[in-house]
């Protein structure tokens, strides 16, 4: 009967998915008016955030700021329904409050064609909390334990927070054409934690059993990397353009934590029992994480009171690497465990794999002047996903449905002659997308529900910028 309970349980963590939004390049946009006109920045951006969509385009800046920019209300919203097993679902619903963007336009020298600018932003963030319990005293009679009462739960956190540090010069070479770039430092931090956990209790005839199993894995990671960002911008009368490059980053420094644990407890009254234990942990070792080379093309045409605009940016592949690849030695007890199917995972039993597909995003804006006070906005641009499946069957991080977002937003702008304020909406959904099991709560020993995840979200952005005497 041990033995058989055993089988139960390796069925029950025979899979455990993660659910992460780091596989989209264009969840976050940068400045209150560049977001509400969806990205569609690269030629015709002449504020601020040029440091950060085209940094050619910041020799075409005449007249010195400084901008801040948040994302004040956002919520993110994640639905899985019957994520573990029928009626089991999972949900996150967070709300977040952070920066998007600080920017200035300095004169350091005294030209009207060279123009130096600086960024703080936040490139990536994520909070995802998920948890579920699942009660089930009324098995079905029909299977092979009918008698026994069990409990499952799941919980999930995954939270990345990745700011970018930006110097960016910009040389106008005629009234036509602008060049630039942007040197990015970039700070990335990631923690990750999941438990999932079975107990159950069993009773024939014969004996009463208790049987417990817990499958833990947890990391945490920093790394800082460089990247370049290079720009042009040309423009002739009712037409601007811009074309951009960003190298992929190199990385000066990684460390991180890893540590997983997968038990399981067999006790009965008449005296029997077993279980298997397998341990790993280790600190302070190296981390790496890749972002990919990408180029970006723009156009804009503009009259006096309407901007019609057009962005794209292509991604390219990041082939399989690790994240994490320390010597996996884990402790395992008893010894006997470690054969067959156990054996051969033990020696990735702590790697963690990532990579990317190459990624082709394209946004579109509407702006209309409708006083000459007041501006109105309109966006639209694509998020696709970059999900890989692993090589490595126990990937941490990356184990997301490979959703697809379309994110919509609106807003008005009112200027002054020293500054300006803009006051948007976003709202963001991925079409449902059907998805592989991986758990089931509700019949442990089957898998026979049909997992669809839900994906939107809801913000408020505000930007405002300071006009600096000439």
């Amino acid at each position: 009967m041990i033995r058989n309970l055993t089988i139960f349980i390796v069925l029950f963590f025979i899979s455990v998915q993660a659910f992460s939004q780091d596989d989209h390049y264009w969840t976050q946009q940068f400045g209150a008016i560049s977001t509400i006109m969806g990205g569609a920045v690269v030629a015709g951006v002449r504020d601020n955030t040029a440091i950060y969509y085209n940094p050619g385009a910041l020799g075409f800046i005449n007249q010195p700021s400084l901008s801040v920019d948040a994302n004040v209300y956002k919520i993110d919203k994640i639905f899985i329904d019957d994520g573990l097993g029928n009626g089991v679902n999972l949900n996150s619903a967070q709300l977040s409050i952070y920066p998007q963007i600080i920017s200035g336009l300095v004169n350091i020298i005294k030209s009207d064609h060279w123009k130096f600018s600086y960024a703080l932003l936040t490139r990536n963030y994520a909070n995802v909390l998920m948890n579920t319990r699942y009660t089930n005293t009324d098995f079905d009679p029909s299977l092979v334990f009918p008698n026994m009462k069990f409990i499952g739960a799941l919980d999930y956190t995954n939270q990345l927070n990745e700011q970018w540090l930006g110097l960016g010069v910009g040389y106008k070479i005629n009234d036509n054409w602008s060049v630039g770039g942007t040197l990015f430092i970039s700070y990335r931090a990631q923690s990750y934690q999941m438990t999932n956990y079975v107990r159950l209790v069993y009773k024939d005839s014969l004996t009463d059993l208790f049987g417990s199993a817990n499958n833990d894995r947890n990391l945490k990671y920093k790394t800082f990397s460089g990247l370049l960002k290079l720009g042009a911008a040309y423009q002739t009368g009712r037409w601007k353009f811009g074309l951009t490059l960003t190298t992929p980053s190199i990385q000066v420094y990684g460390k991180g934590d890893i540590q997983r644990e997968i038990s399981e407890i067999e006790l009965d009254t008449a005296g029997g029992g077993g279980g298997a234990v397998i341990m790993g942990r280790q600190s302070s070792i190296s981390a790496k994480y890749k972002r990919p080379l990408s180029i970006g093309f723009g156009v804009e045409y503009a009259t006096a009171k309407t901007r019609i605009a057009f962005s794209c940016e292509y991604y390219t592949k990041i082939k399989i690497y690790h994240l994490f690849e320390p010597d996996s030695d884990p402790f395992i007890y008893p010894s006997s465990a470690d054969t067959g199917s156990i054996h051969k995972m033990l020696p990735s039993f702590l790697h963690v794999q990532n990579a990317a597909n190459p990624v082709f995003n394209f946004g579109i804006g509407f702006s209309q002047d409708l006083s000459t006070k007041f501006t109105l906005m309109l966006g639209f641009r694509t998020d696709f996903s970059s999900y890989v499946q692993p090589e490595e069957g126990d990937n941490f991080l990356h184990n997301s449905a490979g959703w697809d977002l379309y994110h919509f937003s609106a807003g008005v702008s009112y200027h002054q002659k020293r500054n300006s304020v803009t006051i948007g909406f976003t709202y963001s959904a991925s079409p449902a997308k059907s998805i592989e099991q991986n758990n089931d709560l509700v019949i442990p020993v089957d898998f026979t529900s049909n997992p669809v995840v839900y994906a939107n979200s809801f913000g408020l952005v505000i930007g405002y910028t300071y006009y600096f005497p000439k």
